[in-house]
């Protein structure tokens, strides 16, 4: 057999036999990857805040992980208890909503004089008859009580790989006696400096536009504008798709609640101002060219780990990919898959 065939054969069933466990795994990988990623971001707001003029560089390492321990369970904290808190309300509200977007329907179809059979009448009768709002939002938040579960998993996860932290660097450095095993030191030196500055400064970015697109919510009056901004900052993480889903889920609330168009226009032009300024200025500057991942991939990466991890792998695309990027690019054997990767030619 020739031996190129026979190298990508290997790698197609290779990189099968990995999907493969990666899929059937995920009830115990995924928690695991959000501890990981966790750490990540403890490690990189603790970096940052060494870098805050005149006090960051006195900070011992250990109270500056400290605070950001006390930042990231604070965060949570509050997130859940948002949550729990306005779950009655949500449920409270679904009626209506639904009757709201009854009574847009009707407007529609009188504006555009539609109102005979077959057409919006016929859609009204058949489709609303079976939506169900409060449904939907009862059976969403029914698995709130399994996502807290899900996050006590991964706060466990997170704890213990901060305690092995520090003792696994000292093994790192005691096997690296040689050329080869400093090498891989230096690799995952790279890979853990590189993904936790991504996931610090994502973190901020997050809260930043969470906590300005709620001002601007709670100027226009949208009920529940807590809440939605938790989602949008969660949203951050996500490339694309997620300022889509931030600016859209919003706007769709607003039309439910108001049932008027400046209201609902507002809404949606201060949030695309937002994640503009935030998506296409303020997060390029930060992160500059630093990632280096074609954007192709980046959604390439999103649809591949979606379609193994769910809504997680959407999450943890980018980082993954960005991990896979620095160890192909740090082995001759491997350098030609992180060209194809990256943005530049």
């Amino acid at each position: 057999m020739n031996g190129g065939v026979f190298k990508v054969t290997c790698v197609v069933i290779l990189s099968t036999l990995i999907g493969w466990i990666l899929y059937i795994g995920r009830p115990v990988l995924v928690p695991l990857a959000f501890g990981v990623i966790a750490t990540y971001v403890i490690f990189g707001i603790a970096n940052l805040l060494q870098r805050i003029p005149y006090i960051g560089a006195k900070l011992p390492v250990g109270i500056r992980s400290s605070i950001a321990v006390a930042l990231l369970v604070l965060t949570i904290y509050v997130s859940i208890n948002l949550l729990i808190s306005d779950r009655d309300r949500l449920i409270a509200l679904a009626p209506k909503y639904q009757a709201t977007l009854l009574a847009l329907v009707g407007k529609i179809a009188a504006d555009l004089q539609a109102q005979t059979e077959p057409t919006w009448e016929s859609i009204r009768r058949d489709m609303f008859a079976k939506l169900n709002i409060q449904g939907i939002v009862t059976a969403t938040l029914s698995s709130l009580s399994g996502m807290i579960v899900t996050i006590f998993v991964v706060a466990l996860y997170t704890a213990f790989l901060l305690a092995e932290h520090a003792r696994f660097r000292r093994k790192l450095a005691r096997i690296a006696n040689n050329a080869a095993a400093m090498h891989i030191v230096s690799v995952v030196n790279k890979i853990n400096a590189k993904i936790g500055m991504y996931l610090a400064l994502k973190a901020l970015l997050g809260a930043s536009i969470g906590l300005l697109s709620w001002v601007c919510m709670l100027f226009v009056g949208l009920e529940l504008a807590e809440l939605w901004a938790v989602l949008i900052a969660v949203l951050n993480f996500v490339p694309y798709i997620g300022s889509v889903i931030s600016v859209g889920f919003p706007t769709l609330i607003a039309g439910l609640q108001f049932g008027q168009w400046s209201e609902v226009l507002l809404v949606f032009a201060t949030l695309s101002v937002l994640n503009f300024v935030v998506g296409s200025l303020v997060d390029p500057y930060l992160m500059g060219e630093s990632l280096n991942l074609s954007p192709l991939v980046i959604l390439v990466s999103m649809a591949v780990w979606s379609s193994i991890w769910g809504v997680a792998g959407a999450f943890l695309a980018v980082p993954i990919t960005v991990g896979l990027l620095i160890g192909f690019s740090s082995f001759e054997s491997t350098r030609p898959f992180s060209v194809l990767l990256t943005h530049k030619d």
